[in-house]
């Protein structure tokens, strides 16, 4: 972890835009800025939910580990992103892990000086309400995506979500993922193995539906991963 000495927890950010300028300076000398190297652990299921974090850069997963040993809960936040938003005023306890999957950047502050100043502004509020609300939303097209009986189309599914989350389009009117998605996460993502995720992907670059290169994905035909309920 490496401290940044550059504070500007709030530039550029969505999700402090209804702060008026007593509430921004309060959050602004209560955060701390850190970079963290790729593979760091934020925080693991269980801690103390005692921080919230402001994702300045890179990419952070979230993950939730049975005790058999059994992935169940996968998600990714890109930058610009504020988080864990489920639990806020309620919870003591993170229910996932954070992991950095890239060197990022992040700044936090304490849990209660974010709720603190929040409770105080309805419209900032009812904008966190609605970020909930759309996560809600996503989750759930998340598992009626994958929970059909074929594997290759819930391979699909998951490459259509991670486009939609993660993606950017480019000048060709491809979409990029500029991050690293490793074939573990699409296959637990999908509920299947490595093996079969592998294969999947294999016939869609074989397509020229989309290019898997060390890691990063391309879209040639994002049309073709629209799911249902978009």
């Amino acid at each position: 972890m490496t401290v940044l000495q550059e504070n500007d927890s709030l530039k550029g950010c969505p999700y402090f835009s209804e702060l008026n300028e007593e509430e921004s300076i309060v959050i602004q000398k209560n955060s701390y800025c850190r970079a963290y190297k790729k593979g760091q652990v934020l925080f693991d299921a269980g801690d103390e939910r005692n921080r919230m974090f402001i994702l300045k850069k890179g990419l952070v997963k979230f993950e939730k580990i049975d005790q058999t040993g059994t992935l169940f809960y996968l998600n990714f936040v890109k930058d610009s992103a504020v988080f864990p938003l489920t639990g806020l005023f309620t919870d003591k306890n993170y229910h996932f892990s954070a992991i950095a999957m890239t060197d990022i950047e992040v700044c936090y502050l304490s849990t209660k000086v974010f709720e603190k100043v929040i409770q105080g502004n309805n419209q900032q509020l009812l904008f966190y309400f609605n970020q909930v609300s759309l996560t809600l939303k996503k989750h759930v097209l998340k598992i009626e995506s994958c929970i059909t009986s074929s594997a290759s189309q819930r391979v699909k599914n998951t490459l259509a979500i991670l486009m939609h989350d993660l993606g950017e389009k480019n000048y060709f009117n491809q979409v990029v993922i500029p991050y690293p998605i490793l074939m573990n996460d699409i296959s637990h993502s999908s509920g299947t193995t490595r093996e079969t995720a592998s294969l999947v992907i294999k016939k869609l670059v074989k397509k020229k539906k989309i290019q898997y290169l060390h890691k990063e994905l391309i879209f040639f035909d994002p049309a073709y991963f629209s799911l249902d309920h978009d």
